[in-house]
């Protein structure tokens, strides 16, 4: 029986440890019967478990009045002189009837009245028992007409089942074929009114936020395709989905293909089965139901497959516990709820075709309790938890990224950076500054570390070492990078007592062997051990001029140098081995605005000296358009400006006001033979031009422009031009090269639209 207490004029249900999900069939029939012994009478009910759920004083009041109805039953029930005379053979069919119809009242009160509506006797062959026949049938007479006009019957019958009016009740609603429940738009809820809260992702889905009252929205995913399918349809879908699930255990399964090949096989057989069965289906909704049914069977469920088709709006996806509704971290409204939750069975099947995907190569298990994994198809990465480092709960932090990397004018799109950042950060990023990014989590380190290989361009070998595969090597790869990934051991490795069980290499020993190979750039991703950051800083100190790129988490200087000394032991001088320190920052404008994730300040380290040079800072006003990114070791304004439209570059040279040269720019100029005036010269050109691609991508609508295709090759004949234009002393003439330069970007605008309009057309 479900644990009940008092408080107040509340019963309040602890469903946290009973045998059986909230709301399912069996807890209904053991939360009435419970209901109908309670020795006081409640004004409102309140059920607790991974969510709170209560009903109000009128819907209470409707159960109650039910329950009245089942306890007259019982006293009707077991009064002797209900079944008529004791000596009348039909006395057992009788007891038997009202012990049914008892019963069913607590599990289906439609049945109940199918059963007592149904009942029919012969005339007693007796006269001695026609009264008692008389006065059971005026019983079960009273039975069925009170229960015909109870409020909570008509709306079982409205409903279909009790479930379904329970789970009206509590806001909630079963899936469409599944027994998991799905929560309910509430009534108050209002959609967001912004062109952000409102769009379509792929498959013919539709997002919705919708703000309750909190300070988290709500996110809803609409899916017509089969919302609106036709109960015929859903039984098909359900049958298939059940049928699969059962067999897939005992099938070979290539999990890296398995979605695309299943989800075709299943939309011809929905075809071909509603061919036959004289069913109309579309094309599109065989496909829709398709994809639904590999969701569930080889998948991670439609819900969080769904999610993932979002990836440009969402980062993470967060799941507490099973039955604990799914929140997710939308890029420009933050925290927001959703309306799903997985049960145990659904939950254990996500986990398990996520594991299968490690080939066995990494255990999920009770002495491997903490996995991360990369789900490619859906770009996905997947941190798994489950006992004993947990209780009792399966726990999952999905990280969702783009198929393909930030680009320079994506970051301006989204406020990130000032353009003249965009064109410094390229500059120092090619010419092999060493960098670490820093921040929080969710900040965005890793793509912003990633986006920096467009800046280190097809000359150099590059080598990303990350334990999965959240930088997008075979974007860069397939356009012409020289990239190399390197696996190596998840960083909980370290600790583990069953090291035994993997061969993969920790991240120390893999970064000394890739230097074995050549001279190449590092790219380190997530620096999150002791071991790894001891590592990172003995390759700094022992390889002088080793190209490396890292992230990890911390907020300021000052926060690196008291983990390095106090925790870690080691020397706050190593931190000078590293050219640059970029601290990324996420914050809004209030509860309800959208949150940015910025370049917050950005030093360089002076060995000399051994101090840090502040480089940028960011200035936040009352609003975004307030707000700057400043330069602080150039007096013009151009360099904290948020647009370079216009920007005479030739002007720009002639009135060029240093306030002080930044370090590693001085010193990298130096290793060149090159004016550092000229990098700065050269950071004001890629700026620009990160800006113009910015301004003609959202002048024309056409987001694609910021993408890494048409950002490479305007970068590739730059770089070309600058060569042609470059003298025996290493300058550029800006005045000669801005008016050639503007009529070839002009010419790469405009092949690319028209090349991107025909295959829109196509």
């Amino acid at each position: 029986m479900v644990s009940v207490t008092r408080d107040g004029d509340k019963a309040v249900f602890d469903c946290s440890n009973i045998p059986y999900e909230l709301f399912s069939p069996p807890f209904i029939n053991d939360f009435l019967h419970t209901l109908s012994v309670l020795t006081f009478e409640p004004k409102k009910l309140r059920f607790e478990e991974e969510l709170i759920v209560e009903f109000d004083y009128e819907k209470t009041a409707t159960l109650l009045d039910y329950v009245r109805i089942a306890k007259q039953v019982e006293e009707i029930k077991l009064k002797p002189g209900t079944y008529g005379h004791p000596q009348d053979e039909r006395i057992g069919a009788r007891k038997k009837l009202l012990a049914d119809f008892y019963e069913q009242m607590f599990m289906n009160p439609l049945l109940a009245m199918q059963t007592l509506s149904e009942y029919k006797e012969e005339r007693p062959s007796r006269a001695l028992f026609a009264q008692g026949q008389q006065t059971f049938i005026a019983w079960i007479n009273g039975i069925i007409k009170a229960l015909k006009t109870n409020g909570f019957y008509k709306l079982c019958e409205k409903q279909g089942d009790v479930r379904s009016t329970i789970l009206s009740f509590a806001g909630m609603r079963s899936m469409e074929y599944s027994s998991n429940l799905q929560i309910s738009i509430p009534a108050g809820a209002k959609p967001v009114q912004s062109e952000d809260a409102s769009y379509e992702i792929g498959e013919d889905l539709k997002v919705q936020l919708y703000d309750t009252g909190g300070e988290a929205y709500l996110y809803t995913i609409q899916n017509p395709n089969i919302e609106n399918l036709k109960p015929e349809l859903l039984q098909l879908l359900k049958a298939k989905i059940t049928e699969e699930l059962n067999s897939i255990k005992d099938q070979q399964v290539i999990w890296e293909t398995a979605f695309e090949t299943k989800a075709r096989d299943y939309a011809d057989f929905f075809l071909t089965t509603t061919s036959i069965k004289g069913i109309e289906l579309s094309s599109r909704q065989a496909i829709a139901m398709g994809r639904e049914a590999a969701s569930w069977v080889v998948g991670v469920g439609s819900p969080l497959e769904n999610m993932a088709l979002d990836r440009e709006n969402i980062n993470d996806i967060f799941i507490d516990a099973q039955n604990s509704p799914i929140y997710i971290e939308h890029v420009k409204f933050g925290l927001c709820h959703t309306l799903w939750r997985y049960n145990s069975e659904m939950l254990e099947a996500a986990f398990r075709n996520i594991v299968s995907l490690t080939r066995e190569t990494r255990k999920f298990d009770f002495h491997n309790p903490v996995l991360d994994v990369f789900l490619q198809r859906v770009n996905m990465r997947c941190h798994l938890q489950r006992p004993p480092a947990t209780f009792r709960e399966l726990q999952a932090a999905l990280r969702l990224s783009k198929p393909t990397p930030f680009t320079y004018p994506q970051y301006l799109y989204y406020n990130s950076f000032s353009p003249f950042f965009t064109g410094y950060d390229h500059v120092m990023v090619s010419l092999g500054c060493s960098e670490a990014v820093l921040g929080l989590k969710a900040v965005g380190k890793t793509a912003f570390t990633a986006s920096k290989i467009s800046a280190i361009g097809t000359k150099k070998r590059i080598l990303p070492i990350q334990d999965i595969e959240e930088i997008p090597v075979h974007a860069y790869r397939k356009r012409g990078f020289h990239i190399g990934a390197l696996r190596v051991q998840s960083s909980d490795r370290e600790y583990s007592l069953h090291q035994s069980e993997t061969s993969e290499l920790d991240l120390v020993s893999m970064a000394n062997a890739s230097l074995r190979m050549g001279e190449a750039c590092l790219i380190i991703n997530e620096v999150r051990s002791r071991v790894a950051l001891q590592g990172v800083i003995n390759l700094l100190n022992t390889q002088p001029g080793v190209f490396l790129l890292y992230n990890l988490h911390a907020r300021s200087l000052e926060e690196i140098r008291d983990r390095l000394e106090m925790v870690f032991g080691i020397p706050a001088a190593s931190m000078f081995s590293t050219d640059r320190y970029s601290f990324l920052k996420k914050f809004r404008f209030g509860r309800k605005d959208r949150f940015y994730r910025v370049l917050s300040q950005g030093f360089e380290t002076d060995a000399q000296k051994k101090t840090f040079f502040k480089v940028f800072e960011y200035e936040k006003g009352q609003n975004i358009t307030a707000s700057r990114q400043r330069c602080t070791f150039l007096k013009n304004k151009e360099a904290s400006l948020p647009s370079l439209r216009g920007l005479d570059l030739a002007k720009i040279e002639k009135d060029l006001s240093i306030e002080e040269m930044p370090p590693v720019m001085k010193r990298m100029a130096g290793e060149n033979s090159t004016a550092p005036e000229q990098y700065i010269m050269l950071s004001f050109l890629f700026g620009k031009l990160y800006s113009d691609i910015y301004e003609n991508a959202s002048e024309l609508k056409i987001k694609e422009l910021m993408e890494l295709d048409f950002t490479l090759s305007c970068t590739s004949a730059l770089d070309g031009l600058l060569k042609e234009k470059e003298d025996e002393n290493g300058e550029v003439d800006y005045a000669s090269l801005q008016p050639e330069w503007e009529e070839n970007f002009k010419k790469l605008l405009k092949a690319e639209v028209v090349r991107r309009k025909k295959q829109d057309s196509d």
